[in-house]
C-alpha cells in the first residue's frame, strides 16, 4: 500500500514539474499512432520481410521456369497506394493518410481514378484486397459457381461473439463459412425467402404503411417539410421488420408513442456499422487492446441484443398475433421450431434479421424518396401510374403491384444510382484471371458494382434517372451491376421482403403527397452507405397541390 501511495505521489510530482501526462498521451488515437509509427520505424530499421515476400519470388521463379509461352502478373503486381510492412496500406485511412472514414466509397471512387479498373490494399501483415472496378471482372467472378461462396467474414465481429458463448454457439449468417454457413442457411431463412411468407405477410404491411403516412403527416412542421426524416424512416424498418419476424404489430409508427427504444436501438445499429468500419478499415490495435472502435461495438451489440431480446421474450411468452394472420408469423415460428438449433442460434438469427432490418431498409427509403422528388418528370409518371393500381385510401394487393411496372423500374434505378451496400465482398476459392493479373485462391475482392453502375461504358447516360432503361434497355446495359442485396447464393436473405415493401410504402407514398427535395442529399459510409443526418424532405398533400392548381 506504501509503494502505490509512494507511486501515485511520485507520478504527481513528475505531471507537475513537467506540465504533461504521459497517461494522456498513450490513450486513445494518439497510442494508435504512436504505436504505428514505432512499429514501422522497428520494421524499416530492422529490414524485416513477411513470408510472403520470399513465397512470391520463389513462385514467380518456378512459374517461369515451367511456362515460358505466356506469364501471368500476380496480385502483388496490381497497382495501388503504397504499402507499409506489416501494417500494409491502413494508414490512408488515418490521420496521416488521403482519406477521411465516413467518406471511403468516396476513396474507392478516387483510388478508381488513380489506379484503373484493379487496385490493391493490404491489410495486416500484407494480406491483399483487391478492388475490382471493371464490368467484364465483376460478372467474371459473380458468374463463378461455387457450392459454398466465402464471403470475408468481419474479423472483429467473430472475435467477439467468440467471448460470447452464453450467447453465440457460431458466427452467424454474415460471418460464417462452408458447411456451417449452410446448415444455417437451410434452418433459419426458408420462410424468410419463400413467396407465401411475404404475400401472406401483405395485408399486414398495409396497415404498417398507413401508420407511416399519419406519421409524416403528424411530424410535418413548417406547411410539408419533416425534418430529421431518417428518424421516421429507421422506425418504419424496425416496424414492418418486426411485424415480419415476430408477427406483431410493435406500435413505433403511432404519433403519440415513445420513440425512446427506436432511437436507441437505431443510434446502436448505426454505432455497430461505424465500429465495424473502423476496425476493419483502421488500424488493428484492437487485437492488443480494447480501443475506442472495439469498445463501441460491443456496447452497441449488447445494447441491440438486450432490446431484441426483450422483445423476443415478450413475443414467446405472449404467443399472439396483432395481424391476425398466421402466415405473418411464419418466420418467428419456423425459426423456434428448428430441432437442430440451440435456443442460442435462434436468438441470435432473429436479433440479426431484425438489426439488419432497421437500417438497410430505412436508408433505402430516403434514397428513393430523394431521387424521386429531385425529378419531377419521373415523380409525375409514377404519380399517374399508382393513382390507377386501386381508388384512394385503398389498399393494395400483390396483384396490384404486379402492374406497376414504372414503380418497380423507379425502385431498381433507384439501386443503381445510391444502393445501400455498394460494393459484394468475396474470397476466390479457385484461381481467376482478372485484367490481366492471376489472382490466387484465397484473395480478397471487392467488386464495386455501385462505382461500375455509375459509369457510361456500362450505363447509357449513367449520371441520370431514367426508369424507362428498365422498361426498354438501351445499350450499354449492365443489369448485373445492380446488386444491393448481394448475388448468388449469399444473396441477402431479405431481398424479396425488402423489394415488397418498397413497391408498397412508395406507391401508397406518391399517392397520397408530392415529394419536395429543398436540399442536396448528402452520404457517409457507415460500412453502408446512409444519409447524412439531419435529412429534410417535404411531403405535400396531393389534395392541396390540387387547389393550388
Amino acid at each position: 500500500m506504501r509503494l502505490n501511495r509512494f507511486h501515485r505521489n511520485c507520478t504527481l510530482k513528475y505531471r507537475w514539474s513537467t506540465g504533461f501526462d504521459w497517461r494522456m498521451l498513450l490513450s486513445g488515437a494518439w497510442f494508435e499512432t504512436i504505436a504505428a509509427a514505432l512499429l514501422a520505424i522497428l520494421v524499416l530499421a530492422t529490414g524485416y520481410r513477411p513470408p510472403w515476400w520470399f513465397w512470391t519470388r520463389n513462385c514467380n521463379a518456378s512459374a517461369d521456369t515451367g511456362d515460358n509461352s505466356r506469364k501471368f502478373k500476380t496480385a502483388r503486381d496490381v497497382p495501388g497506394p503504397f504499402a507499409l510492412p506489416i501494417l500494409g496500406t491502413r494508414w490512408i485511412y488515418s490521420r496521416f493518410g488521403y482519406y477521411s472514414m465516413n467518406k471511403i466509397h468516396e476513396a474507392y471512387k478516387d483510388l478508381n481514378r488513380r489506379y484503373g479498373p484493379l487496385c490493391k490494399e493490404e491489410a495486416l501483415w500484407n494480406c491483399l484486397v483487391v478492388s475490382v472496378f471493371s464490368r467484364r471482372d465483376i460478372e467474371a467472378v459473380l458468374k463463378r459457381g461455387s457450392r459454398y461462396p466465402l464471403r470475408p467474414p468481419q474479423e472483429v465481429i467473430s472475435h467477439y461473439r467468440r467471448s460470447r458463448r452464453d450467447r453465440y454457439t457460431n458466427l452467424g449468417l454474415v460471418n460464417e463459412q462452408g458447411a456451417t454457413w449452410q446448415k444455417l442457411r437451410a434452418a433459419l431463412t426458408p420462410e424468410l425467402t419463400g413467396a407465401g411468407t411475404v404475400f401472406g405477410f401483405f395485408p399486414a404491411l398495409n396497415i404498417v404503411t398507413d401508420g407511416f403516412i399519419n406519421l409524416i403527416r403528424e411530424r410535418r412542421a413548417s406547411r410539408f417539410t419533416v425534418k430529421g426524416f431518417e428518424e421516421l424512416a429507421y422506425k418504419m424498418g424496425l416496424e414492418s421488420t418486426c411485424t415480419l419476424i415476430l408477427g406483431r404489430h410493435l406500435g413505433f409508427l403511432k404519433p403519440d408513442s415513445s420513440s425512446t427504444l427506436t432511437k436507441r436501438l437505431a443510434e446502436a445499429v448505426r454505432i455497430h456499422f461505424t465500429a465495424s468500419r473502423d476496425a476493419f478499415y483502421g488500424l488493428p490495435l484492437w487485437k492488443l487492446l480494447p480501443t475506442s472502435a472495439y469498445k463501441q461495438l460491443i456496447e452497441s451489440e449488447d445494447t441491440i441484443y438486450n432490446i431484441i431480446s426483450d422483445l423476443v421474450e415478450t413475443t414467446m411468452l405472449e404467443k399472439q398475433d396483432d395481424a391476425r394472420d398466421e402466415s405473418v408469423e411464419a418466420v418467428f415460428l419456423s425459426i423456434l421450431r428448428q430441432k437442430d438449433l440451440d435456443m442460442r442460434d435462434k436468438k441470435a438469427a432473429i436479433v440479426d434479421f431484425i438489426a439488419a432490418g432497421i437500417h438497410t431498409l430505412g436508408n433505402t427509403l430516403v434514397f428513393l424518396f430523394n431521387l424521386i422528388g429531385c425529378n419531377p418528370e419521373v415523380q409525375e409518371a409514377l404519380y399517374n401510374e399508382a393513382r390507377t393500381l386501386a381508388p384512394p385510401g385503398c389498399d393494395l394487393t400483390v396483384d396490384d403491384l404486379r402492374k406497376a411496372k414504372y414503380l418497380r423500374a423507379c425502385i431498381t434505378e433507384s439501386f443503381r444510382i445510391v444502393p445501400t451496400t455498394p460494393c459484394i465482398a468475396r474470397i476466390l476459392d479457385e484461381p481467376v484471371e482478372l485484367g490481366g493479373y492471376r489472382l490466387d485462391s484465397g484473395t480478397v475482392v471487392l467488386l464495386h458494382t455501385w462505382i461500375a453502375g455509375l459509369s457510361e461504358d456500362n450505363f447509357k447516360d449513367a449520371d441520370k434517372c431514367l426508369p424507362e432503361r428498365w422498361l426498354k434497355p438501351m445499350v450499354p446495359h449492365s443489369p448485373l451491376l445492380v446488386a444491393p442485396f448481394g448475388a448468388g447464393r449469399r444473396i441477402c436473405p431479405g431481398k424479396r421482403f425488402v423489394e415488397l415493401a418498397l413497391q408498397l410504402i412508395l406507391a401508397k407514398i406518391v399517392r397520397e403527397f408530392e415529394i419536395v427535395v429543398e436540399e442536396d442529399l448528402g452520404l457517409q459510409f457507415e460500412f453502408i452507405l446512409a444519409p447524412q443526418s439531419p435529412v429534410s424532405l417535404g411531403f405535400r398533400d396531393r389534395e392541396s397541390r390540387a387547389e393550388m392548381t
